[in-house]
């Protein structure tokens, strides 16, 4: 395989969506008056109802999307922005997480050429989501695993995690930290109140500042050193760490910082937010993502091509997905 690889695009399963559309509160899957699906979130800053069309579950419209982006792979993963994760105890968790899991699986089979999957797992029930790692790779052939970053805002909820990334270090997981907060029983998380205003702009700062702590609790502690061949990733460019690495660098071993993978969805489009990152991180720890379905990918990827990111460094970052993606697979096979 050779090309683009998109580390951050999301995929809504049929039985998934089925399964929400029973529920009698949020998170679940509302219909409109058009007979149009959404999706209330469980948030406490996103109160809208996503609107929910093909692309987030017609394996056929990703597919044509993808090539007429140009991208040669896409790593498909849960949401965790919808708050599923935070609302629901171990029991749903457990039951939707599973159908999940299987129907992502059967769709990479189907296509393994263009599509890899990582598996969704419950911070609600820590002991099952190990076992469930095990068999998303064992059985099912994922490559590894998607958390709320609001598991890891300090070191003691992070510890929670531990038997899960003993797993992962077993099997040479990837796990990726995506967007939203986790299970209650998770200690050290922030409760803000819900913002009435400037939804968007509110849900930036909330977001891009647990992506910086969790940054922080993983890449400044000792936390990792048990698990060498796991490889992490931090959606949306490590949210608002790389403002603060001229700083923290003067006062912290940066390399720790620099063990961890960003990837480009939403705050890369913005040129002087991604120059800051190539600065202080290099590109080679920079993987191309666009938040698909969210985003288009078409959109993203002329975006950062048309930026000011000089070729020879644009170019490094495109194929820091591949080495990424052909570096698990080496360590899964062995």
């Amino acid at each position: 395989m050779s090309g683009i690889v998109d580390w951050h695009t999301h995929w809504l399963s049929p039985r998934t969506l089925e399964f929400l559309r029973q529920r009698t509160q949020a998170p679940r899957i509302v219909r409109d008056e058009n007979g149009g699906l959404g999706f209330e979130v469980n948030s406490s800053v996103l109160v809208e109802t996503l609107p929910i069309g093909p692309s987030f579950h017609d394996p056929a419209t990703r597919l044509d999307h993808i090539e007429q982006a140009g991208i040669a792979h896409q790593v498909i993963s849960w949401p965790t922005t919808l708050g599923v994760d935070a609302a629901l105890g171990a029991d749903e968790a457990r039951a939707l997480f599973t159908l999940y899991n299987d129907d992502l699986a059967g769709l990479v089979r189907q296509h393994p050429q263009r599509l890899s999957g990582l598996a969704v797992l419950s911070t609600a029930d820590i002991e099952w989501s190990a076992r469930e790692l095990e068999r998303a790779h064992r059985e099912l052939g994922l490559i590894g695993a998607v958390l709320p970053a609001g598991a890891f805002l300090n070191l003691e909820g992070a510890r929670r995690l531990a038997p899960l990334f003993a797993v992962a270090q077993r099997l040479g997981s990837h796990i990726y930290l995506h967007t939203g907060l986790a299970h209650p029983s998770i200690p050290g998380q922030w409760a803000h109140p819900p913002a009435p205003d400037a939804t968007h702009a509110r849900w930036l700062l909330e977001s891009t500042s647990q992506f910086a702590a969790a940054w922080i609790t993983l890449g400044l502690s000792d936390f990792l050193d048990d698990y060498p061949d796991v490889s992490v990733q931090l959606a949306m460019l490590g949210g608002l760490l790389p403002t603060l690495l001229g700083i923290i660098e003067k006062q912290a071993p940066i390399e720790r910082i620099r063990r961890l993978y960003v990837d480009s969805a939403i705050l890369g489009t913005d040129p002087d937010t991604l120059a800051l990152a190539v600065r202080h991180l290099g590109a080679e720890r920079i993987l191309f993502g666009s938040d698909y379905p969210l985003q288009s990918s078409v959109q993203v990827l002329q975006t950062l091509r048309a930026g000011r990111t000089d070729r020879t460094t644009l170019n490094t970052l495109l194929d820091s997905g591949q080495v990424l993606l052909e570096q698990i697979r080496e360590r899964q096979a062995r």
